[in-house]
């Protein structure tokens, strides 16, 4: 795994550092799409996931970017019903549970198909096998069931032991491990996957994606986003394949707002060059 830069700035220099970048590749030509993780990324952690939000000023610097024809896609392991509630009133394309669910909008849907009853199986044979762990928060989803330990860390083994004694009896689901969590899901449940069949559906010429995660779920994305020569960046300290990092969740918002101002700037220029040109025609 390639280590991305290890010394972090303040937050407003070291967002800064990564627009001067993207502003480096930007051109009228250019369209840039905007992948973003939730939990841990436009989300601070909570101890309960359900307690989870994403702040109204982050909210609404979305809404500024989509404003802007900006594409801005969730790329989450919560489901799509979920993380649409986290959005509020924002209408945009999200893949849940690490790409299994993909809702482009209310029409369009690029889901993978999951038998049922295998999931609802696992389900059952989680909640089985925790019986003796009330501690941890079992989570179940359409497409797959989490086992959480965030208010427990010291029953990270213990989950651990669960999931994986769990995988053997269904080998037809992996586990994801994140930050104080083990999901079980079906094997074709991939966040680079999903961003690569987004792109593919946009089929946007002239690409120059960003991804923006924290997780180790989110690494697949970063080497989709690499191959695509984009820009990868990682929330935190642990290693990774990201091309960049911030901070955190506070340095994140910060970063997206002054993409936002960037952009309103640069389109607010053409705009002005573009109605000079006409009235020089005229």
């Amino acid at each position: 795994m390639r280590n991305a830069t290890t010394q972090f700035l303040n937050n407003e220099s070291y967002s800064s550092n990564i627009l001067q970048l993207i502003s480096h590749h930007f051109s009228k030509e250019k369209q840039y799409c905007l992948f973003l993780d939730i939990d841990g990324t436009l989300s601070e952690f909570h101890i309960d996931p359900s307690q989870s939000f994403i702040p109204k000023s982050t909210l609404q610097t979305l809404q500024q970017l989509m404003d802007l024809n900006i594409p801005v896609i969730a790329i989450t392991g919560r489901s799509v019903k979920v993380a649409a509630q986290l959005f509020s009133h924002l209408q945009l394309p999200i893949a849940g549970t690490h790409g299994l669910e993909i809702q482009i909008d209310q029409e369009k849907k690029l889901n993978t198909c999951v038998d049922e009853t295998d999931i609802s199986l696992l389900q059952h044979n989680v909640h089985k096998a925790c019986l003796a762990y009330p501690q941890l928060l079992i989570e179940n989803k359409d497409y797959s069931v989490a086992i959480h330990y965030r208010e427990y860390p010291e029953l990270a083994e213990v989950a651990k032991k669960i999931a994986h004694d769990i995988q053997c009896i269904h080998p037809k689901f992996k586990i994801n491990e994140g930050k104080y969590v083990f999901e079980l899901l079906p094997a074709e449940a991939d966040k680079g996957r999903a961003i690569q069949k987004i792109l593919y559906h946009f089929n946007f010429s002239n690409i120059l994606p960003i991804f923006i995660g924290d997780d180790k779920t989110d690494e697949s994305g970063f080497k989709i986003i690499n191959h695509y020569h984009g820009v990868s960046i990682k929330v935190g300290e642990e290693q990774t394949q990201a091309h960049y990092r911030l901070k955190n969740v506070a340095d994140v918002a910060h970063f997206l707002d002054l993409f936002s101002q960037f952009l309103k700037t640069h389109f607010s220029r053409q705009s002005g060059v573009s109605h000079g040109e006409k009235a020089c025609l005229n």
